[in-house]
């Protein structure tokens, strides 16, 4: 008699004997299935698998296909970022290299300059690069990377193509002081190059000169070209010096005053050439 309450139960109760049949009918399909074979030797029960695992598959291989996709291009991702990164460092390197042959080429060039400079004025020189210059704004020096070990002596004249720097204060082994024209303590007996004048050339502490102990008398004018006269036997003779940018003639007194502007860039400064001696340059005349 079926149990009440478990229909499942009940049914299979009532037809375990149908059940049972169907069940021996696809064993015995399936067993044929299996032995059967088609005209390309394949069997119908593969088959039967194949067409119902097909659609599976077919899943699982694009599922796979995307995922190698995905890791090919996440990995071909990679490569070109390495890449881009080591091309980036080989530019900035040869960025780099680049500069250093402008600073080469620079400093040869400066280097040809000087060449020419003590050949024409029969000087000879040491040249320095500047490797400092003082923090205090009351004083107006640099400092450069020669010393006595190189030949440099306090006093030394220090000079450019262009015309003078300033003076060697102090010396160690490898590197001196230069004091620059345009210190305040600076003295420089000068001439006026046009009228033969003769003056004091003075620092201000900015980037210009004035010249002191001009005769009021004494003829000079914007525009002309001041040099060092010699005297004193500090600097040598005909060195330029700078510019006449100001004139200044009061209605007293014995001298009139003139404001300079210097030929070297002081704030500029890099390579230098440091007299090893002293000795007197031509003027403009030709005569020593």
């Amino acid at each position: 008699m079926p149990v009440p309450g478990n229909p499942m139960r009940n049914f299979l109760g009532r037809h375990h004997q149908g059940l049972m049949l169907v069940a021996l009918v696809l064993v015995s399909l399936v067993i044929i299935s299996r032995q059967l074979q088609d005209s390309q030797g394949q069997t119908y029960f593969a088959k039967s698998v194949i067409a119902v695992m097909s659609p599976f598959q077919a899943g699982v291989t694009g599922a796979v296909g995307g995922v190698a996709g995905l890791w090919d291009e996440y990995l071909s991702i990679r490569g070109v970022k390495k890449e881009n990164r080591k091309l980036r460092e080989e530019v900035n390197s040869l960025r780099t290299e680049i500069q250093g042959l402008k600073e080469d080429l620079y400093r040869f060039g400066r280097l040809e300059e000087f060449g020419a400079y003590v050949s024409e004025t029969d000087l000879r020189g040491i040249a320095a690069r500047v490797i400092g210059e003082s923090p205090d704004p009351w004083t107006r020096t640099i400092v450069v990377n020669r010393g006595h070990k190189d030949g440099v002596k306090t006093g030394s004249p220090v000079v450019m193509p262009e015309g003078l720097v300033g003076r060697v204060i102090e010396v160690s082994g490898r590197s001196s002081v230069v004091r620059l024209i345009v210190d305040r303590s600076s003295r420089v007996p000068v001439l006026v190059s046009r009228s033969r004048a003769r003056a004091i050339l003075e620092g201000e502490n900015s980037g210009n000169c004035q010249l002191k102990y001009l005769q009021r008398t004494e003829d000079i004018q914007e525009g002309d070209v001041i040099i060092t006269s010699g005297l004193a036997d500090i600097f040598p003779r005909g060195v330029e010096v700078g510019t006449v940018a100001q004139v200044i003639r009061k209605d007293y007194g014995l001298y009139q005053y003139a404001r300079i502007v210097p030929h070297v860039p002081m704030s500029r400064l890099e390579d230098v050439l440091i007299l090893e001696h002293q000795s007197s340059l031509k003027d403009e005349d030709g005569t020593p």
